[in-house]
């Protein structure tokens, strides 16, 4: 597997990206930078909705995000991309403030 980070930055495209939506963000981050890391090939994408408490997952297949995942922001919730790394959508949810 290639190492992405260096001193310079990270090279290449990274595995896993996670936004907070904001009202003044959520249009670009569901359609523009959406349709950026599926041709950069991210291989997963998640898009944090902290008003609506969700989490929308989309997971590269064969080049395309398919169909994503919405979950509520509840229990944990592993990526693929990095297994490893697990969020625990009730310790969020409690240090949110909207």
């Amino acid at each position: 597997m290639p190492i992405l980070l260096d001193e310079r930055g990270c090279r290449g495209a990274p595995d896993w990206i996670i936004e907070v939506l904001s009202p003044t963000s959520a249009g670009q981050d569901q359609v523009r930078k959406l349709a950026l890391y599926e041709r950069h090939g991210v291989k997963e994408y998640w898009l944090a909705h902290p008003g609506d408490r969700i989490v929308t997952v989309y997971r590269l297949d064969g080049g395309v995000y398919g169909r994503p995942l919405v979950k509520e922001m509840e229990g944990r919730l592993a990526s693929t991309a990095c297994p490893q790394v697990e969020i625990d959508w009730g310790r969020v949810v409690k240090g949110l403030s909207c």
